[in-house]
């Protein structure tokens, strides 16, 4: 008996089958789909009896709709997974919205509104997990091991330390550029030459990449935990479709540093078993961090200079989210946050010192005359 799929869903099916056969890659999750499961039956079958926390994901995962015929289940699975953790800290009322993903362009997630007008689409960036992964372990790479005081390793985010470490190994340059420059010429990240990080940096790579997720998605539950209502409508093109075909939500600015506050509670609330809250901010600083990388490296891929994204009248830009993030925290929490966000700071730091080293990678391929993957130009002026 074939399961009914609500119209909502529907859509948001016929928008990735759309932009899945632009790309060549229809119906790629059949296989997928069982690959990974049973690398996971496996896994559990190797590792003994189940743990209660992957008793409690495979309880959750049997509320889970249905996986689109052209979505990556690893997108969709992940996806789904942190919304399990994020509604563990939100009222009983709350109803999921339709999640999914989608080739957009945009390091973030974007919210669509079905053909209906009601109801609204949550949808990641297709690519932004891998994105987010090696983005973060790169990251992780940079951060030289030092001892502590209790004879266990830690990490040194100083730049001065981060930069020694990087004069001395530069894995992390090279791993920062490999994931930029495959996103941004092959749309996807996992181009990408894969590798895992030293088992001191695993924990470091994991909780960054976790909180920058968190954070994604707790902020489009923001915007409805707020009640917020959508002002204004945008035409958006997707890929593979016509221009103007979708309808994406432009919330207001005050819209979207409320949904940043409440996605940022959210974040900590569901980090507070694995990590301290200045760990679990630093993901949030990392989400912000990225998506400023991508822009300028867009920029320079296009124009030939880093300016990023025009502020637009509907978008505060990255460094506006970010400053008023942190005022209402000030304003919260007083002196006590500072410690919190100078290692966010540190975090900032370390990105933009692998965004030196990378920039002229880029611009010399902007002067050789390549130019981004569709994704990036789909809704462009010129596109």
């Amino acid at each position: 008996m074939t399961e009914k799929v609500d119209p909502a869903r529907s859509y948001l099916w016929q928008l990735q089958t759309q932009a899945a056969e632009a790309l060549g890659r229809r119906r790629r999750n059949v296989e997928e789909t069982q690959v990974i499961r049973d690398l996971m039956d496996n896994a559990s079958a190797a590792n003994g009896p189940p743990d209660a926390q992957y008793v409690e994901a495979l309880r959750l995962r049997q509320y889970w709709p249905p996986c689109g015929p052209d979505e990556s289940y690893i997108e969709f699975s992940i996806i789904h997974s942190l919304a399990d953790q994020l509604e563990k800290f939100t009222p009983d009322s709350f109803a999921r919205p339709v999640l999914g993903s989608l080739e957009t362009g945009d390091i973030n997630a974007v919210t669509l509104l079905s053909p209906d007008g009601r109801t609204h689409l949550v949808l990641f960036e297709s690519e932004l997990t891998g994105f987010a992964n090696l983005f973060s372990k790169a990251v992780a790479l940079a951060m030289p091991s030092v001892g502590s005081k209790n004879g266990k390793n830690g990490f040194s985010i100083s730049p001065d330390k981060v930069r020694k470490h990087l004069r001395r190994s530069p894995e992390a340059i090279q791993r920062f550029e490999e994931v930029v420059l495959a996103y941004l010429l092959k749309g996807r990240p996992r181009r990408a030459p894969q590798y895992f990080v030293p088992k001191q940096a695993e924990v470091s790579a994991a909780l960054l990449v976790q909180g920058l997720e968190l954070f994604v998605l707790g902020h489009e539950y923001g915007h409805v935990l707020a009640g917020h209502l959508a002002g204004d409508h945008e035409p958006r093109r997707m890929l593979g479709g016509a221009d103007g075909e979708a309808t994406e939500v432009a919330w207001k600015w005050e819209q979207e540093y409320e949904a940043d506050i409440l996605g940022w509670e959210l974040c900590v609330s569901a980090m507070a078993e694995e990590c301290d809250l200045a760990m679990a901010h630093a993901g949030v600083e990392l989400f912000f961090s990225a998506c400023e990388v991508l822009e300028w490296a867009l920029s320079l891929l296009i124009t030939g200079g880093a300016d990023g994204r025009p502020t637009s009248i509907t978008h505060p830009s990255i460094a506006n989210r970010r400053d008023f993030l942190h005022a209402y925290l000030r304003e919260i929490y007083g002196g006590q946050i500072e410690p919190v966000l100078a290692v966010g700071a540190r975090f900032r730091n370390i990105v933009n010192i692998l965004w030196e080293y990378t920039a002229p990678v880029v611009l010399e391929r902007y002067q050789r005359g390549v130019r981004p993957d569709p994704r990036w130009t789909v809704n462009s002026p010129k596109a």
